[in-house]
């Protein structure tokens, strides 16, 4: 009796209101932990591309750590999920650290202070070049910058939200020639345009000079030289100067001198305004001024301060795709700082996956097609 008794307890016990809602409770918490972690600290990141071929197939799914201690120590050759300015997000590999010398040649050989690997399919480099990864506090010049690291820094500027402007001046060895001349190039059977040339990729301001220093007599070089300016509001700049102790006496004195005129000249207005009252009544109700058109806005102005001298505020880090050719990363793009990072790719989900979870897969389809083939019914012999 005493069995089937604590059965009847258990199965009373199991069915009670307090026991249902307890299971409620523990599985409301379950699901709110796992939207919290889902929500905060881990996600699921779908590669769109074949950008990270062989490491990452196309349309695959990883898992990404988004704690801040995750992304407060990024190491080289980490995996990183990105995001850009447009909204879009990214996943990539971090080629170089802060403060990193890199040397990426146009035959795709790569030099870093950690490898040294051929990048096969890299084509964006037409001409060798050493680039430079700076970290927080590093002060860079513009003008001692090769082409590719001032394209990166002016787009650090850009998504730091400075204001800037560029000049362009064309030189023939130490000589400045017109600038003029780049309009008789073209880029991809495309006319060149004076207006764009500032802001085109160092690329194409390589193929630029080439094409002149064909058609310009001489030995000595072409370059495409630019100056830096910053761009402040003309309002900011036109406030009017601090006067001096004598300035100010002699503005006040001016100040009760044309007090006293005023008053004695109300005085005498008072008295001929008396007199004019009832003509200006009846000149207004005939025609009544008309009201003055609201001033139009000016657009705003700015004033060009030159500028050659950049502090860096964050780490930079140069991230790029395992594939060479044909995807987005700082090769185009710049330099990122952790304010781009979402995540750090997590590898033990993936190594669970590929160690149990796809095993079991293979089991259990071996099994069902085994059952199967059981429960097919068996051809008859003719």
């Amino acid at each position: 009796m005493s069995r089937l008794s604590r059965k009847v307890k258990r199965l009373q016990r199991k069915n009670s209101q307090s026991h249902i809602f307890l299971l409620f409770l523990f599985l409301l918490f379950i699901c709110g932990a796992a939207f919290v972690a889902r929500l905060y600290a881990i996600a699921p990141v779908k590669i769109m591309d074949a950008s990270m071929t062989p490491k990452f197939k196309e349309q695959s799914i990883h898992w990404m750590c988004k704690l801040p201690q995750c992304l407060s120590k990024i190491k080289e050759q980490d995996i990183v999920w990105l995001s850009l300015k447009s909204g879009e997000t990214m996943v990539r590999r971090v080629l170089a650290m802060p403060g990193d010398s890199i040397e990426i040649t146009d035959k795709g050989r790569v030099r870093t202070p950690h490898r040294n690997y051929k990048w096969k399919g890299e084509d964006a480099f037409i001409q060798s070049q050493t680039i430079y990864v700076p970290k927080a506090g590093d002060t860079l010049y513009f003008d001692k910058l090769n082409e590719v690291e001032q394209d990166y820094i002016l787009a650090y500027l850009h998504t730091h939200g400075e204001k800037i402007a560029i000049k362009s001046t064309l030189w023939q060895g130490d000589r400045e020639i017109n600038i003029d001349r780049v309009g008789a190039t073209k880029i991809a059977n495309r006319q060149v345009s004076l207006k764009e040339v500032d802001y085109l990729p160092w690329q194409d301001r390589y193929l630029i000079e080439l094409q002149i220093r064909q058609a310009e007599p001489g030995n000595a070089p072409i370059k495409i030289k630019r100056e830096l300016f910053r761009l402040k509001p003309a309002k900011l700049e036109l406030t009017p100067p601090p006067m001096s102790s004598a300035d100010s006496t002699a503005s006040d004195s001016i100040k009760t001198d044309s007090v006293k005129v005023a008053h004695v000249d109300s005085s005498k207005a008072a008295k001929s305004d008396s007199t004019q009252n009832d003509t200006t009544k009846k000149d207004s109700a005939v025609a009544a001024p008309a009201k003055p058109a609201p001033p139009k806005e000016e657009p705003e102005k700015y004033l060009d301060e030159p500028l050659n001298m950049i502090v860096i505020e964050e780490d930079c880090y140069y991230m790029t795709c395992i594939k060479g050719s044909s995807c987005p990363d700082s090769r185009e793009l710049g330099y990122f700082t952790h304010k781009d990072f979402i995540g750090r790719y997590m590898e033990w989900p993936d190594r669970i996956k590929v160690k149990v979870i796809y095993p079991i897969q293979r089991y259990a389809n071996r099994a069902l097609d085994y059952a199967l083939s059981l429960l097919a019914p068996e051809e008859e012999e003719e």
